[in-house]
């Protein structure tokens, strides 16, 4: 767990607890950058991580199954936390299979079909101010949205729903070897990367995403703006949770 500096909003230490349902490394760096960013430093982000289960398929296939993945991931997260956290977020990677359309009918039994890699970002809060509280420091209200407009202090409110946010990350395909090992010997990603580019544990570093971009994108910055996409509902809550205005 990050340590809890000093952040002052409205003359009080303003703590956001984010619980992590990961124990990678990248993964809780892309949620800690992610939501620095979007709460712009006003307050104090503190992160715990926990291994959990995603109680899907340890190689999810398709959107659905690794939505409910991450969405599990969060859950369990937000259970295990020892103090109640204001958001709990889960992270799930997953595979889409696209058959190769156009193969000779004799090659289709042997055909590769394409893999897209992506993930799912699932993350778990409220309509409570704490959470809200990225919509008063970024100022995005449509309404007054000019630089020397200031967020007026608002009574302190307690949440009163679980609100979820959702997005996925861009989608790339996977190279023929790699996408051989999943399909063809039933690997996980993980380890059929490790096999193809010959490394150790390359999830918890740079990722397939980054040995493929040569490192202008790796884990980390994958996860980025999916995530930040998935906090659209507390940037706008006035758009996306109906008991904010009420």
């Amino acid at each position: 767990m990050s340590g809890e500096k000093n952040s002052i909003h409205d003359g009080a230490v303003v703590n956001v607890r984010v619980a992590v349902g990961s124990g990678n490394p990248c993964k809780i760096e892309a949620v800690r950058s992610a939501f620095e960013h979007a709460f712009g430093g006003s307050v104090n982000i503190v992160i715990s991580s926990h291994i959990v289960p995603s109680n899907v398929s340890d190689q999810p296939m398709g959107a659905e199954e690794t939505k409910r993945g991450a969405m599990n991931r969060a859950r369990a997260a937000f259970a295990m936390a020892k103090e109640k956290p204001d958001f709990a977020v889960g992270l799930e990677g997953g595979l889409v299979m696209e058959t190769n359309l156009g193969e000779p009918q004799q090659n289709q039994e042997d055909a590769i079909p394409t893999l897209w890699c992506m993930a799912w970002m699932a993350i778990l809060g409220s309509d409570s101010s704490t959470c809200t509280l990225i919509r008063a420091d970024n100022q995005n209200d449509m309404a007054d949205s000019s630089p020397s407009s200031t967020p007026q202090p608002q009574q302190y409110r307690q949440a009163t729903k679980q609100v979820w946010g959702f997005a996925q990350t861009g989608h790339f395909a996977l190279p023929p070897q790699v996408a051989q090992l999943v399909v063809k010997e039933g690997m996980e990603l993980g380890d059929a990367d490790d096999q193809v580019f010959d490394r150790t544990n390359g999830k918890h570093g740079s990722g397939t995403v980054g040995i493929l971009t040569n490192g202008m994108i790796d884990r980390a910055n994958y996860y980025d703006h999916a995530l930040k996409l998935a906090l659209t509902p507390w940037i706008r809550p006035d758009l996306y949770i109906p008991s904010f205005s009420s």
